[in-house]
């Protein structure tokens, strides 16, 4: 660990990065990959501009993303502790999506289509003092929205759970679709395999895991 590192407090380790929050209380996220994180710090100013919830960036550099620290617990954390509150939280989980659907793709965005995130589930969203905020851009690209949305069923539908979870679980699953306008539901249905195919691509996944995407899927294609 280098001198910088030890003045600053380790918050998280993903699979690719690691989250410090420094002495003057912003947030660091620095690549363990050699990831260019000022592509995701462009996306994160323009997402504030069009009233996207999301942590204001104060600087950016190719492996280090400074941005503000939004205290609170993640969704996924607020449901551990307040499970009543699942079906809520779903609903709270498709607002953001809707959200989304109101934003133009950026033209430095790759792909083609719709703003998407690709990996908006309980665990990227922290429950700010003034409302969710979506964290965690750095899967972002242009598509389908639906496959959006549906990468978002699948996420909080299959992780796998302690057996005495999956009532809030389910909760949550209903309140998230009941969030979400039929036609929405319709598409995201339809747009099930490319997202597990998504999904499955992306980790390597466990048997049970795998097995419940497939599940999830042949429910959305019958």
């Amino acid at each position: 660990m280098t001198s910088r590192d030890e003045a600053h407090r380790l918050l998280a380790s993903g699979r690719e990065a690691d989250i410090y929050l420094r002495p003057d209380g912003l947030l660091v996220k620095r690549s363990r990959a050699g990831r260019d994180l000022t592509s995701e710090a462009e996306l994160m100013r323009y997402l504030r501009r069009h009233g996207i919830p999301v942590p204001r960036v104060a600087d950016a550099s190719e492996n280090d993303l400074v941005m503000e620290y939004v205290p609170g617990p993640r969704m996924s954390q607020e449901l551990d502790a307040k499970p009543w509150r699942a079906g809520a939280l779903g609903r709270e989980l498709a607002e953001l999506h809707r959200k989304l659907d109101q934003v133009p793709a950026p033209t430095f965005l790759d792909g083609d289509g719709d703003l998407l995130h690709l990996d908006l589930h309980p665990g990227n969203v922290v429950m700010g003092p003034e409302g969710a905020v979506v964290v965690d851009w750095a899967c972002a690209r242009k598509g389908d929205r639906k496959v959006d949305v549906a990468l978002s069923w699948l996420a909080i539908a299959v992780a796998p759970l302690r057996p005495f979870k999956r009532l809030a679980r389910s909760r949550l699953v209903r309140g998230f679709l009941s969030g979400m306008d039929h036609s929405v539901r319709v598409e995201a249905r339809r747009a099930m395999p490319a997202a597990a195919a998504i999904r499955l691509a992306r980790h390597e996944r466990d048997d049970a895991e795998v097995n419940a995407v497939r599940r999830l899927v042949a429910d959305c294609t019958d």
